[in-house]
């Protein structure tokens, strides 16, 4: 498929680290509120109206059916409103927050931010559901029997699945929670990682005043666990795990304006037994929360050792919860499945990418990677993936680095699509992420040729950035991700000597430096990462006199300012040649 086709298909709005940081208002949100504020309104004024005591006994009955007909309409304006904070809005946040869990700590706390706004839309909708609960609990008592205790039920039943659904993981485990070094006494190390629930909107129930330092529980589960429990609520879980996650209990605190939260911060896995690698690392676990919430209308949301029953709820079938028609007595709150690793295995991590990436998990728990997808998905998520490697602390006692990440062009992502193989549709096959290459003739003999899958090169040269690289690529010093022959005809364009310094596509975890000399010549040198160990990349730059007729850095740095100056060569000064009275006496005994 041309390059150019790919480019058109990737130009489109990114789903990865440079997605808008400021909130956007949700004109359709706005829209939809004032409908719904103007049908309540309509409701306001017939309930004060009624409970004056100035309707004409006469007028009474007309006065109820009109009043009761106009909250069907609310009723129909705050399903159409509720929609869409669930499917448009809160649904859509969820499922990004899945793409983005493989991204940076600074991509995924943009997103986060993202949830002040929508916590202020829920906010909005919840004071008009309890008001309205509010003048019919008056209304079906003063007047019983005429079709008030109905429409109570109902926008009652509509509040409890809008208290509900705001609950939500909004801070999610990564993909893989624990990982030990290669190295056999590094077994033992973890890195920790943090999670987060959060209640959206609940102030006008008073769920922020009422649950104030109350505790949730956290349990680590397996993923056939939580295919059990979708279909049976009451199943003992947690005594058969073979890990237990640490801490297990958090308190909810109200944080400002912001809605409350339940932080699980610096949480760690502990193994109950010893294990084998293989046999831990072909599962997968969910985080499972429990918690217990009181509003002051009534409506409870209690959470124990199981599920609430499988039942449709249209369009909101996310997160492992699904409701019943009938109120839902208990639920459990689930977070996104990962790995639990006690070795390296990067074929685990690789298909966890994936899974993170590209399958369904929100809408569709625990379900399968698809197989094709589209160039420009497959391009963010490399971008992002590759943000989060170099980002990685090398060692579990460095903190955690907040830093905007640098973005790929356009040319770079072009490259990593078309080196995956797309179809004419413009699809590639996941297939072609996770196997291994085909040897070739013309790779043979093309230096220490290694035969590796796509991720096992990929991951790689992210980690060689990570260790060894970090500065030059933030610096824009390295141009990363380009063939030899689209270097060679990118240098060609250069007036003057230029180095560009890029990975290599043939040779597993290589540096190449491609350059053009004065005199025009463009020849290309290698590094192994095992070189960098030894010798910064900076140091060779600088100091190699394979590059000392280099002026420029890609495309047009000083490359003396960019490293800090070469050092200049000692000149020779002349010998002192006054020669002393010893020097003239030997001379007369050699003569």
């Amino acid at each position: 498929m041309s390059s150019s086709v790919i480019s058109d298909q990737m130009d489109v709005e990114s789903s990865s680290a440079f997605s808008p940081a400021e909130p956007v208002v949700d004109g359709a949100f706005v829209s939809k509120h004032n409908l719904s504020a103007e049908a309540y309104q309509g409701f306001k004024e017939c309930a004060d109206t009624l409970l004056s005591g100035k309707v004409p006994q006469n007028e009474q009955l007309q006065f109820l059916q009109r009043t009761l007909q106009i909250c069907e309409n609310v009723i129909l304006n705050f399903e159409d409103e509720k929609q869409h904070l669930m499917s448009d809005v809160l649904l859509v946040w969820a499922m990004k927050q899945q793409k983005l869990s493989i991204a940076t700590l600074h991509t995924q706390q943009l997103h986060y931010k993202e949830l002040d706004l929508i916590n202020l839309q829920f906010e909005y909708f919840g004071e008009l559901l309890q008001q309205t609960l509010s003048g019919l609990d008056y209304l079906k008592q003063y007047y019983p029997n005429v079709g008030f205790e109905e429409i109570h039920v109902k926008v009652r039943n509509l509040a409890h699945y809008f208290l509900y659904y705001s609950i939500i993981v909004s801070r999610q485990p990564p993909s893989v929670i624990v990982k030990c070094g290669e190295a056999e006494n590094h077994r033992r190390s973890r890195f920790w990682f943090n999670t987060e629930i959060r209640i959206l909107g609940g102030s006008a129930f008073g769920i922020d005043t009422n649950n104030e330092n109350s505790n949730v529980n956290c349990y680590l589960i397996t993923d056939e666990t939580a295919k059990q429990l979708l279909n049976n609520a009451y199943l003992d879980i947690f005594e058969s795990e073979e890990f237990c996650i640490e801490p297990s209990t958090a308190a909810f605190q109200k944080k400002d304006a912001r809605g409350i939260k339940a932080k699980f911060d610096d949480m760690k896995v502990a193994k109950k037994v010893q294990l084998r690698r293989d046999s831990v690392a072909t599962k997968r676990y969910c985080l499972c929360y429990n918690i217990q919430l009181q509003t002051n209308c009534g409506i409870e949301l209690v959470g124990k050792k199981g599920a609430a029953p499988k039942q449709n709820f249209p369009n909101v079938n996310w997160y492992n919860r699904e409701l019943p028609e009938a109120e839902p007595p208990e639920f459990e709150l689930v977070s996104l499945p990962f790995a639990v690793l006690v070795g390296p295995k990067a074929d685990v991590e690789a298909k966890l990418f994936l899974e993170r990436s590209f399958a369904d998990l929100v809408r569709h728990p625990l379900s399968d990677i698809p197989t094709h997808v589209s160039c420009a998905e497959m391009a963010d998520a490399l971008e992002m993936k590759f943000q989060a490697i170099i980002e990685t602390p090398q060692k579990n006692t460095d903190g955690p680095s907040v830093v905007q990440p640098r973005k790929f062009a356009m040319q770079t992502k072009q490259h990593l699509v078309m080196r995956m193989k797309p179809n004419q549709q413009g699809f590639l096959p996941l297939d072609n992420f996770m196997k291994q290459k085909k040897s070739t003739a013309a790779a043979a003999t093309d230096g220490d040729w290694k035969l590796v899958p796509f991720y096992d090169w990929f991951f790689k040269l992210a980690e060689i950035v990570n260790k060894y690289l970090y500065s030059m690529w933030y610096d824009g010093l390295i141009f990363g991700f380009c063939s030899k022959e689209d270097a060679e005809n990118i240098l060609r364009c250069i007036p003057r000597s230029v180095l560009l310094v890029r990975f290599s596509d043939i040779e597993y975890a290589k540096i190449k430096i491609s350059v053009k000399s004065r005199t025009g010549e463009i020849r290309h040198h290698w590094y192994e990462h095992a070189d960098l160990n030894s010798r910064s990349l900076t140091s060779e730059l600088l100091t190699n006199h394979k590059f000392a007729d280099v002026d420029l850095i890609y495309p047009d740095i000083d490359l003396e300012v960019a490293l800090g100056g070469r050092d200049k060569p000692r000149v020779r000064l002349p010998r002192n040649l006054a020669p002393d009275e010893i020097y003239f006496d030997n001379q007369g005994a050699a003569t």
